[in-house]
């Protein structure tokens, strides 16, 4: 039997400039979000210490950036920050426990064969074991197998790789595992996942196969998959979906030929995530939603302590007229100016309006005259000026015309227009 620390998606160097009060923890060096990603690793780090694992895995997302083609890198302080509680770590251990980790769809350079986990490698070499994302594309290629093996347990190892609608891909990434990735029944085996089963990345054969354990990283939310099979989910709320989320990691007992024993880890944050909601009306004024707001502000009237200062959404739903909204959202900027300008502890605020029904002025609804537009043909008017920007994808000039008038169409209630087909 073994015992394994499964921890993901800890997201450190995870930062947030919009929508956020601009104080920092040290001034142009750290703010406190990205502390808290820091802390979420760290608790997780200390407590792995305290429970003496035979082996630590991480299942991908380690740092929070770069992603997809945004090369920007962890910051300075969070790639110290990791140095320093990984040393902490295998010094409390007395290096006997090594760390094993996977390249997720973040901290990863998807457009450059590099990761931000190597530099780690280079620091802890006989303690720290990876394998990348592009260790996979060339375990694929060359029809090599991407495991680490110890004299008890074989990891085996799958970075990210979203094959998406890609046929081709998909058999090539099926055929590699099948001839490669098949559990070895003389040991321990452990598979380490990033990818969700809701997805396009998580192949069906880590379902199929007899791994003693799967730890999967990517989804957020840590659950059973199945009775070998576990998300791990992540350190810190990431977010305002994850609010109600208890976040932690797990301790797992892996035994051949035997359920897995698992024990969840809680990690708890200071840190508040709150959403509350606002309904409107085509009645609701700039004044009536000023005034809700302020109301709920009233919880978090009290001076700014970055520790415990709180992240707030307000979700607005029902009804209101176009024209309305488009003053409200300006009254909204000014409120979050003066959240962060007065006595609130309050660090993030934001809104979302994706359930909001926006309806256009009875004026200008169907069966209004058309001498009421401001512009005769709203629609046709679109198409002109779509054209006139002479854009060299005249098939993507189409879509836009397509949707534009749609969304015309929808907001003013005027009668469906056929636009100009132009390949």
């Amino acid at each position: 039997m073994v015992k394994i620390v499964h921890l993901s998606d800890t997201h450190v160097s995870h930062r947030r400039f919009k929508n956020v009060k601009d104080s920092w923890k040290i001034n142009n060096r750290l703010t406190w979000i990205e502390e808290d990603y820091c802390k979420g690793f760290q608790k997780a780090m200390e407590q792995a210490a305290e429970i003496k694992p035979d082996y630590v895995v991480h299942s991908g997302d380690l740092f929070d950036v770069p992603v997809g083609r945004n090369l920007i890198g962890p910051t300075e302080y969070s790639r110290a920050f990791v140095i320093k509680v990984l040393r902490e770590f295998f010094e409390k251990t007395e290096n006997e426990v090594p760390f094993i980790t996977i390249d997720g769809n973040h901290g990863t350079y998807l457009t450059r064969n590099y990761s931000t986990l190597e530099f780690l490698k280079e620091a802890f070499p006989k303690m720290f074991f990876l394998a990348t994302n592009y260790h996979l594309k060339q375990a694929i290629f060359d029809d090599n197998p991407l495991i680490i093996e110890f004299d008890d347990v074989k990891f085996y190892l799958f970075p990210y790789l979203k094959f998406g609608n890609l046929q081709s891909l998909e058999d090539s990434y099926e055929n590699w595992v099948r001839n490669n990735q098949e559990p070895d029944n003389s040991k321990i085996s452990i598979a380490i996942a990033h990818g969700m089963t809701r997805g396009i990345d998580l192949l069906n054969l880590l379902f199929q196969y007899d791994y003693d354990y799967v730890a999967l990283g990517h989804d957020h939310k840590q659950q059973r998959i199945k009775k070998n099979m576990w998300q791990a989910g992540s350190t810190e709320k990431y977010t305002f979906t994850e609010r109600n989320q208890q976040k932690g990691f797990l301790e797992v007992d892996v035994q051949k030929g035997k359920d897995p024993i698992i024990v969840q880890k809680n990690i708890e944050s200071k840190r508040n995530m709150i959403q509350k909601n606002i309904k409107l009306t085509t009645d609701s004024s700039v004044i009536d939603l000023e005034s809700s707001v302020f109301e709920i502000l009233k919880e978090f009237e009290q001076p700014f302590i970055g520790e415990t200062a709180s992240r707030l959404k307000i979700t607005f739903e029902g009804t209101t007229l176009l024209n309305n909204w488009w003053r409200m959202e300006d009254k909204l900027d000014d409120i979050r100016s003066k959240i962060f300008s007065a006595k609130y502890n309050i660090l993030e605020f934001r809104w979302d309006a994706k359930d909001l029904v926006r309806t256009a002025p009875t004026s200008l609804k169907k069966g209004a005259k058309i001498k009421e537009y401001l512009i005769d043909d709203p629609v046709k008017d679109f198409e002109r000026y779509v054209r006139d920007l002479d854009m060299d994808n005249q098939k993507l000039a189409k879509v836009f015309i397509e949707k534009g008038a749609k969304i015309i169409e929808e907001v003013f209630s005027v009668p469906e227009h056929s636009t100009e087909s132009e390949d």
